[in-house]
């Protein structure tokens, strides 16, 4: 629920938006929790600030509006409660609510809303009659104080009622830049009660959502609040835009829900991206001491034991330290942590340069990055330059562990993952003999292709590939687990996963493909690949292998369901390179009909599915 009852259309100088595409909001949802969501100021400092602030503009029931109009019951826009609830922020404004995790069923909610509104609107009536008769009483104010006390009484009641499955968010934008809006969970301390002060403090779980413009839907985890529901603690939610924009949006779902069936509960966020590398500071940030000024480091508490979690979790890790290189290598290595870190880039040019650097070097998008910093200049210029990147004061180190962003997977090739690119500096380093003449760098390889069928066991490190593959992902489509399990039954497909290894050592799983016996072509309808063999023929060697044994019905052209994203540039390269065009209008994607290009002879394949024409490795 929205406070909508202090909407002021007088104020509305804009007009109101309205939707410029058409979208389809979420339509399984079950139940919903009662939240009150209003217009706050950042820099609250109740009831001191009413009368020193210059910013201080009283709404309806004298709390200071930081909103330009209020909240505006939308029409335009479809949603779960049939309206759309436009907002413009004003500097200092916040949008928040007290958590409640009671869920209800949506029909017995709604109702309990629009019966609230009329009293909402006496509530005021009785505020401005109170104000009148004494001004700075808690009665100017009773419907805001009614409904939290309301919210905090159902959230009470939440531990014996069914607990929510996801905060959702589904917010359209109808401006035509994105916005940048942060998300935080945090303690409510002034509804802390004296017997749960030792379980403070605990620091608030902040993450970043990207809004494009028009519609877009967020989905998080439980996982966020949950060490306030492990301590029994009140929390607030609060959504606030980055760097004080003036962001107009309209805010369809912001609630605390169950589903009614399978589909949503396992659907990953469009919204943030999991983080695939930490890049570290090293002075006051990995140890106590400043190297320049003479000290000797100290490492920081605890820290070698999160930087083993998150190598074993397949985190990736550098080093962006304005430090003399030799010295602070040479700590490294004392300390036993120089394996751990990539590319470390330790020179005394801006953290920013050093961050796209490494970034280059990884082949890895900026929005993957987080970078750990304990000073605030340096985390601002980072956040400048590079606004991809998610910047942490080192003293928010210990939440990362239960940011569901930060939690990487438990799969072989993630424990391994770092190895990989070990093995590939090694790489890098002799290709550089070969003066140019890359292919016969390739051949010195000695790459082997394994394709094996799909089987249990592949589960987790498929699913890590269908949910994370950005630059090779053919087709864009990410998959819920649900969703891949309804491929994995379905007989009529062909699922095929990909494991490379070259003299250097092994990448371990690098792709998933499922493939459709079309009655003229082979049709590709999904390919994942790892962008860790990205330039290495790959795909060149499993298309062919495809089309010479894995053909049934003869086919002589080969399909592939490639849609383009802003991210998967690199594999319309590699389509491009082979020769597949424009196909079947209707159908979309790209065809190769001239097939001579496929033949290599410089990757071995090795297969192990059954109806392989041919079980013995060859080269291809």
């Amino acid at each position: 629920m929205f406070e909508t009852d202090k909407y002021d259309p007088g104020l509305h100088l804009e007009g109101p938006a309205s939707p410029r595409i058409s979208y389809e909001p979420v339509d399984n949802i079950d139940g919903m929790s009662f939240l009150l969501w209003g217009e706050h100021c950042v820099e609250c400092g109740v009831p001191t600030c009413y009368t020193t602030c210059d910013l201080y503009k009283p709404r309806s029931d004298w709390r200071c509006q930081r909103f330009a109009f209020g909240l505006y019951k939308n029409p335009a826009f479809p949603s779960a409660r049939g309206y759309g609830v436009e907002a413009r922020f004003k500097k200092w404004a916040k949008l928040e609510t007290f958590g409640n995790t009671a869920i209800y069923p949506l029909s017995w909610l709604l109702r309990l809303e629009r019966s609230i509104e009329p009293g909402a609107r006496v509530g005021n009536l009785v505020g401005a009659l109170a104000h009148r008769m004494r001004k700075g009483s808690n009665w100017e104010q009773v419907t805001y104080i009614g409904l939290n006390r309301l919210t905090n009484a159902l959230h009470r009641q939440g531990r014996t009622r069914r607990q929510p499955e996801a905060f959702l968010l589904e917010i359209y934008n109808p401006e035509a830049e994105e916005v940048r809006l942060q998300l935080i969970f945090s303690v409510a301390v002034m509804n802390v009660t004296e017997s749960q002060k030792h379980l403070l403090p605990v620091p608030p779980i902040i993450t970043t959502i990207v809004l494009p413009p028009g519609y877009s839907r967020h989905q998080f985890s439980p996982a966020l609040f949950r060490p306030f529901l492990d301590r029994e603690l009140p929390f607030k939610i609060t959504l606030v835009p980055e760097a004080e924009s003036n962001a107009r949006l309209v805010f369809l779902t912001a609630d605390l829900v169950t589903f009614k069936d399978a589909r949503s509960k396992t659907q990953s966020s469009p919204g943030p991206k999991p983080i695939k590398c930490i890049v570290w500071d090293l002075d006051n940030t990995l140890w106590h001491g400043t190297l320049v000024e003479g000290d000797k480091p100290v490492l920081r508490p605890g820290i070698v034991e999160q930087l083993k979690y998150f190598d074993e979790r397949g985190v990736l890790m550098s080093i962006a330290s304005k430090n003399d290189a030799k010295p602070a290598l040479a700590w490294l290595k004392h300390f036993g942590l120089d394996e751990y870190f990539l590319y470390p880039q330790i020179d005394w040019l801006p953290k920013s340069h050093k961050i796209q650097k490494i970034a280059q070097q990884l082949n890895l998008s900026l929005d993957a990055f987080a970078f750990i910093d304990d000073n605030s200049f340096e985390l601002a210029e980072v956040s400048a330059a590079l606004p991809q990147v998610t910047c942490i004061n080192v003293d928010a180190l210990e939440q990362l562990a239960s940011n569901p962003r930060f939690e990487g997977s438990v799969t072989e090739e993630s424990r391994q993952r770092r190895h990989y690119y070990q093995q590939q500096v090694a790489r890098e380093t002799e290709q550089t003999a070969f003066a140019g003449d890359y292919l016969g760098f390739i051949r010195s390889c000695k790459i082997i292709l394994d394709i094996a069928p799909y089987q249990q066991g592949d589960e987790e490190r498929v699913a890590e590939l269908v949910q994370r593959t950005n630059q090779l992902n053919f087709s864009g489509r990410k998959y819920s687990r649900a969703q891949l399990q309804e491929i994995i039954k379905n007989p009529g497909l062909d699922k095929y996963v990909l494991r490379c290894s070259d003299r250097y050592g092994a990448y371990g799983a690098i792709g998933f493909c499922i493939v459709e016996q079309a009655q003229r072509e082979l049709h590709v309808i999904d390919f994942m690949v790892s962008c860790r063999v990205q330039g290495k023929f790959i795909e060149q060697a499993f298309f062919s292998h495809l089309l010479q044994h894995h053909n049934k019905i003869g086919a002589e052209a080969l399909w592939v369901n490639f849609h383009s994203t802003e991210r998967n540039t690199p594999a319309r390269e590699v389509l491009q390179a082979l020769g597949f065009e424009q196909g079947n209008l209707a159908l979309g994607g790209l065809i190769l009909r001239q097939t001579e290009r496929l033949n290599c002879d410089f990757i071995t394949v090795a297969c192990s599915v059954q109806n392989c024409t041919e079980q013995l490795a060859r080269a291809v």
